[in-house]
């Protein structure tokens, strides 16, 4: 059984990808479909989720276990698509970002039965794919980088300083 994928991106509109995995592949695989064909760093944490109907986030699939609460948790290279995935349509989130809250909007678009497939492959890449991390400087809005500025602008240069209060001594 082949599954066919469309993943998208909120924050670029013109990115689009699809791709097509074996029923057997795990998420594990298509974490690593995903990663590379996107071209993130395998090193930042990463996580699917799978919604019900009503679009509540009913499981996910992480990269790490936790052992958060105690409960059993659904790792990626462990599990395989057919033991999550259920119906058509199905809709996954893939979680990139954690920090700032930032995923690729994935839907299942089609279902082959009669055919298998050894390796995921990538169908269509279009547009540019979202930064995986933000900048450092990208939190610090403009506004706080001014005021930043205005205080250090206040305090005059160090020759001032010396002027006023002399040098000071190594200790």
């Amino acid at each position: 059984m082949i599954y066919h994928f469309r993943i998208t991106s909120p924050e670029s509109k013109k990115f689009h990808l699809e791709v097509e995995l074996d029923g057997e592949h795990t998420f594990f695989n298509f974490h690593t479909l995903i990663q590379k064909s996107i071209g993130f760093e395998s090193y930042q944490l990463a996580s699917f989720f799978i919604h019900d109907q009503n679009g509540r986030n009913q499981k996910e699939i992480s990269l790490l276990n936790t052992g958060f609460y105690g409960g059993s948790y659904l790792i990626m290279q462990k599990t395989c698509l057919t033991d999550v995935i259920e119906l058509k349509p199905q809709q996954l989130f893939y979680t990139y970002d954690f920090i700032s809250d930032r995923s690729l909007n994935i839907e299942l678009t089609g279902i082959v039965m009669e055919r298998n497939l050894n390796e995921p492959v990538v169908l269509l890449k279009q547009g540019d794919a979202p930064v995986q991390v933000y900048e450092e400087d990208s939190y610090i809005p403009e506004s706080a980088k001014f005021q930043e500025e205005e205080v250090l602008m206040d305090f005059g240069i160090v020759d001032d300083y010396n002027e006023l209060y002399g040098e000071m001594e190594d200790f």
